[in-house]
């Protein structure tokens, strides 16, 4: 299973060395449950999984893709759409904020520049959409954001605003740089 993990990370990463978040991070076509596997023995496992959660995370702030969306939210776009069948896949924000939750310190010590891009992420996704998470997933307990906020976001907002050089984070998953300024 681990190495379908890899495979489906690495094919949802295609893209991001030419575009970053805006052209790659296609994981609504896949199944998996990346959550599963932050805390995996395996380091590449580990690492892919990571990358995929912080991709989804950078196509839904820059608006490229909503693979977190509130079941309400989504069974909307589910009945609107021509072909329900073929409705994108979304995947349940807490199932990723509670392996999130569990595994941060070993997450921002190992992948610091995913560590800071996710922070980020998760900070300008809320302000962008005006309203708190808690009352936009109301189906999720509120006791999961508020512990993100307390123990993550709070202390850690000073890497929302680091931006650190985009080469280090293709570095640190292992994405061959495309443009001359990412290679080191």
């Amino acid at each position: 299973m681990a190495n379908t993990i890899i495979e489906q990370a690495k094919r949802g990463l295609e893209g991001f060395a030419i575009g970053g978040y805006h052209t790659s991070c296609d994981y609504s076509r896949y199944r998996e449950h990346y959550y599963k596997y932050f805390g995996d023995p395996d380091f590449e496992t580990r690492k892919y999984a990571i990358a995929a959660f912080t991709c989804m995370l950078g196509a839904w702030e820059t608006g490229a893709l909503f693979i977190f969306q509130p079941v309400k939210e989504w069974e909307e776009n589910k009945q609107r759409s021509s072909n329900p069948l073929k409705q994108k896949r979304f995947y349940r924000f807490k199932d990723y904020l509670h392996a999130f939750l569990d595994h941060h310190e070993q997450i921002e010590k190992e992948f610091p520049y995913m560590f800071e891009d996710i922070i980020h992420f998760l900070i300008k996704i809320e302000q962008n959409k005006g309203i708190s998470y808690e009352e936009w997933f109301p189906e999720h307990n509120p006791n999961v954001f508020k512990r993100l906020r307390e123990e993550i976001l709070i202390p850690k907002k000073h890497l929302a605003e680091k931006h650190s050089p985009h080469k280090y984070l293709l570095k640190e998953i292992g994405i061959e740089p495309y443009f001359e300024s990412d290679k080191f």
